[in-house]
Formats: structure tokens, C-alpha cells, sequence
């Protein structure tokens, strides 16, 4: 399997919506072309380390913070220093297969991601490895290069079934990945609906950064996070992890709705306090563009 053979191979969406993972997987094996796969992904994982690269002129959206004074005082102009991540790329997703996550089309929105995740590392020729998680570490693929190796995450994503769990857990994956990892860019892949708790900040400091970088993407269903105004009428909800249901009366959506806010406030919060970068995706998402303004916004 060669560059060339896959550059076009992954749809993000089709007329019926997200690609289901057995059709992720057949894509992959038999090189299927689909549509135009977001190629240039690559370039937005640049940049997000400390060994200096480069000067250039000062734009429009660069923080005043980069400013390269010295450069200034001696041309009269504004430049700012460019970086290049120094130890990345091991690109590392954490993939929740909790039984919320199967709820909806979450499961294949992760999916998607992921394999354009596990595409662009390949395609940049760094490694990539996989975490699953629920309410403990699943399984574990190490960080490699090289296509037969993508295929290896492919599958592992492609063949991932949601595990029976009380509650969700991510300590244990986030334990795995500073304890026995190297330095990374890591992406958590989850619907983060459950106590986010981490004993690790990955906040940057002025003596530098934790060896990992982590962002998380919380996939979520529109309707999980919003009842439509107006609503009327009792909805029985399951909680897929506690096994109980709970009868909802939709004349109250004004409640529901403000609890979901303060709820997902909460997680941002809290994932904040970690050092975590946080991007809410649902299904109806173009969630190539929405990743990419993502990593290239200021940091």
C-alpha cells in the first residue's frame, strides 16, 4: 500500500451520512476511491512544538506573544519565530469504546476521525498508535510508522465493539500514556459524558511543556445536548452504562437544555485545568474543516 494508492481513498460522508466502519476498513484494504481525502491535513499538526525553525513577517492572526524583538529592532519590521514540533510526531488516539459512545452515530463519527487521524500520520510518515479505553485500558497498539502498520489501527478501529462498564474511566489510558509513552501529540476521542479526572496537566509553562500534547474531541449527538423548543410529551432514557432508564417529561426541556449547558461547561472546565484543548463535534459536522481551524488557531 503506497501514498499514491491511498491519497484519495477515505469519504468522509456519503448521501446516507457517515461511513459505517466495516466500509472504513473495506476502503483501506481494497483501495476504493471515493472522494478526495483532506490531504493537507498534515500541516496543521506542524508547529506545535519548541525546536525553532524559522523567521517570517508578522500576519494578521499571529499573537504578539511569537514577536521576535531582536529581528524587529534590526529590520523595522515585525517578524515572529516559526517552531517546529521537535519530538512529534508519535501521534497517539485515545478511543473511547465505552457503551455511551455507542449511542446514535457517535461510534462511526470516532471511527471517521480516527482513520483520518491514523491516514495523516502515515502520510507524513510518523508513527501513530491507538489506546482503546472504557473503564479501563482495552487494548494497545504502540506507536510505528508505515503502512502495514496503518492498517493494523484501521482494523483495530474498524473491529471495535463497545465494552460492558459501569463507568468510564480515562485515568487508566492517560496513566499508559505518560508513564509508558513517548512524547506525543495525542487526541481523545470520546463523548466525555462521565467525571473527567486526570492526575497529569499538560498545561505549558515557561520551562516548557509536558512531553505530550493532548487535545480531545467530545462527539456528541445534537439531540443529546439540545431538546427542541416547545417539546411535549414523557420519552423514557437509557443510560447505557448504569443499565437504568429515567422517564424524561419534554415540557421541561428549558431545564434539560440549561443542565446540558452547565454540564458541558463543567467539562470544558475541567479538561482546561488539564491542559486539554477541547472541540465539541457532532454528526452534522464537516468535521475536516472544524479540525483543521481547530489546530491552526493561535495558541
Amino acid at each position: 500500500m503506497n501514498h499514491t494508492d491511498t491519497a484519495s481513498t477515505l469519504s468522509i460522508k456519503t448521501e446516507k451520512g457517515l461511513l459505517s466502519k466495516k466500509e472504513l476498513l473495506e476502503i483501506f484494504v481494497h483501495h476504493r476511491v471515493d472522494s478526495p481525502f483532506p490531504g493537507d491535513w498534515e500541516s496543521i499538526f506542524k508547529g506545535s512544538g519548541y525546536e525553532f525553525w524559522a523567521l517570517r513577517e508578522l500576519e494578521r492572526t499571529d499573537p504578539f506573544k511569537n514577536i521576535d524583538w531582536k529581528a524587529t529592532a534590526k529590520t523595522g519590521k515585525y517578524y515572529v519565530r516559526e517552531y517546529l514540533a521537535e519530538s512529534y510526531f508519535n501521534l497517539m488516539i485515545l478511543y473511547d469504546i465505552s457503551p455511551s459512545v455507542s449511542f446514535g452515530r457517535k461510534e462511526l463519527l470516532q471511527a471517521n476521525i480516527a482513520a483520518s487521524l491514523a491516514y495523516t500520520a502515515a502520510v507524513s510518515n510518523d508513527g501513530c498508535g491507538l489506546i482503546t479505553f472504557a473503564d479501563r485500558v482495552i487494548s494497545y497498539i504502540p506507536p510505528k510508522m508505515g503502512w502495514s502498520h496503518f492498517m493494523e489501527i484501521i482494523t483495530a478501529i474498524a473491529q471495535a465493539k463497545p465494552v460492558d462498564c459501569q463507568r468510564t474511566n480515562i485515568s487508566h489510558a492517560l496513566d499508559k500514556l505518560v508513564n509508558e509513552l513517548p512524547e506525543s501529540l495525542t487526541f481523545i476521542l470520546s463523548d466525555f459524558l462521565y467525571p473527567f479526572e486526570s492526575d497529569y496537566s499538560f498545561q505549558r509553562t515557561t520551562h516548557g511543556a509536558s512531553k505530550h500534547e493532548v487535545k480531545a474531541f467530545q462527539i456528541l449527538e445534537e439531540f443529546e445536548m439540545t431538546l427542541p423548543p416547545a417539546s411535549t410529551g414523557l420519552i423514557t432514557l437509557y443510560d447505557y452504562e448504569s443499565g437504568q432508564s429515567v422517564l424524561l417529561d419534554l415540557s421541561k426541556w428549558q431545564n434539560y437544555n440549561q443542565e446540558m449547558r452547565n454540564r458541558l461547561e463543567g467539562i470544558r472546565h475541567q479538561l482546561t485545568k488539564a491542559g486539554i484543548d477541547l472541540l465539541l463535534l457532532t454528526p452534522a459536522d464537516d468535521f475536516r474543516l472544524k479540525i483543521k481551524a481547530f489546530m491552526q488557531r493561535p495558541m
